[in-house]
């Protein structure tokens, strides 16, 4: 398939904009020179006929006198019909009266008709141009068997037709100058816009998030670039996360490396117990591989907002699952762990997975702060439906409360600050809000989520 040939939005304007112009003028044009043509060609047939008629019924003479003809009714166009006839010698006479120059015109056009060798028996309605004159010719028999033509002058009617194309047709150059110049500056100011816009893309393509202060005065193009801005600075700031993951990552992974690289040299030069050394290695190995696991399914997160896997599910069944597996953790713990759930389904659609983390992730914060109870609680409204995890562990340090959910934040006792930022993600890609609250001595982590 051949390349289609890439234009300018000025020309490409330009082209469209004259292409209606031209095309409107000319079908005015074109129309009026029809009308015209039609309209001059119906009244000097009229006309033609009337002086011929009128003047084979007013005489009795082989040739009417110029008189008869002046008196003739006068057509639409209010013309001086003229005569003159032909006798079989070919000679030509014009009637008594008629004027010098009248009779020059008639010699003018008698003579014309022989040069041209036009039958003068069937002159109807006849289009004569003589000396850059157009005449209209009516032939008639007299009683001496001679030819009497009548003609109109419409030279007057032709020249106004012209005068008439020709201000239409330089009506036609001024609107398309004046279309041009407004196309011009037209686009001007949108392709100046349109060229700071994308040269800002192609600075944020390569890393420069800088801000495009520009005030459009085209709402779209300054929704545009409010758009674009927002972009960059989400892009901005997904970069610094990015950046802020990977060395936060790398910090992670480093502290129980140089723990099991420590430990494995003290065995190689038999300076540490082997049990003791091999047992803190399974240990940072350990530490190492939930790591991973948080890690890995934190990417996994970042592909749930595309996949969008929601499948209704009766959320009672999610608490139990989430925990009837912890309890076991809590009971080695001596802690009470309870939940307590309607006895109507609770419905909402949920990737059943990633919630399931999420909840999950809450009661091992859950476990590892609670004194000796965690209750979980799941309720409905006719707007929302909540779950909480609660324990009676010590509150929360206030300082502490606006970094909890950022990833690698780690509190009072955290591991590797990976989980509550996990459950905020998964939350907010259900649409939902998770809140921290204190009270009845008790510190309550609430996900939030509309029924609508």
């Amino acid at each position: 398939m051949p390349k289609r040939r890439i234009q300018s939005l000025k020309a490409r304007m330009l082209m469209v904009n004259i292409g209606f112009v031209l095309l409107a003028f000319a079908i005015v044009i074109g129309a009026f020179n029809v009308v015209m043509d039609t309209y001059i060609k119906s009244t000097t047939t009229e006309q033609l006929l009337t002086v011929v008629n009128y003047a084979d019924t007013s005489t009795t003479e082989a040739q009417p006198n110029q008189n008869v003809v002046d008196n003739a009714p006068r057509g639409i166009f209010n013309t001086h019909p003229s005569s003159f006839t032909i006798k079989q010698d070919n000679t030509v006479t014009t009637p008594t009266g008629t004027s010098k120059l009248d009779q020059t015109i008639s010699k003018q056009i008698a003579d014309a008709l022989e040069t041209d060798n036009v039958n003068l028996n069937h002159l109807h309605n006849y289009r004569f141009v003589v000396n850059n004159r157009t005449f209209y010719l009516e032939s008639s028999k007299t009683t001496n068997n001679e030819t009497l033509i009548v003609y109109l002058d419409i030279s007057g009617i032709t020249n106004f037709s012209r005068m008439v194309n020709f201000i239409l047709i330089s009506v036609a150059g001024v609107v398309i100058l004046l279309l041009s110049l407004a196309v011009t500056l037209i686009t001007g100011r949108i392709v100046k816009p349109l060229s700071d816009l994308a040269q800002f893309a192609s600075r944020i393509g390569k890393g420069d998030f800088t801000p495009l202060d520009e005030n459009f005065d085209s709402q779209e193009l300054a929704t545009l670039a409010t758009a674009m801005n927002t972009t960059a600075s989400e892009l901005k700031n997904s970069e610094q996360n990015q950046r802020t993951f990977f060395q936060n990552a790398s910090h992670e992974l480093r502290t129980p490396l140089m723990a099991v690289k420590s430990y494995a040299e003290g065995i190689a030069y038999d300076v540490m117990e082997p049990k003791m050394a091999a047992k803190v290695i399974m240990t940072e190995t350990d530490h190492m591989s939930e790591l991973v696991e948080d890690l890995l399914a934190s990417s996994r997160l970042a592909d749930l907002s595309h996949e969008q896997k929601m499948v209704m599910t009766d959320l009672r069944e999610l608490v139990k699952d989430a925990v009837m597996e912890q309890q076991p953790i809590a009971e080695k713990g001596a802690l009470k762990l309870a939940f307590k759930v309607p006895n109507r389904v609770v419905k909402l659609p949920i990737n059943y997975k990633a919630m399931y983390r999420a909840l999950s992730n809450l009661l091992s914060n859950a476990l590892r702060y609670a004194d000796t109870t965690i209750e979980v609680t799941l309720q409905q409204t006719k707007k929302e439906i909540t779950l909480s995890v609660a324990n009676d562990g010590a509150a929360i340090d206030p300082t502490e409360l606006p970094h909890l959910f950022e990833r690698f934040y780690k509190g009072r006792g955290g591991l590797h600050g990976i989980g509550l930022a996990m459950v905020k993600s998964i939350v907010n890609q259900h649409a939902g809000e998770i809140t921290i609250e204190r009270h009845d001595d008790k510190t309550y982590f609430i996900m939030h989520f509309n029924r609508d």
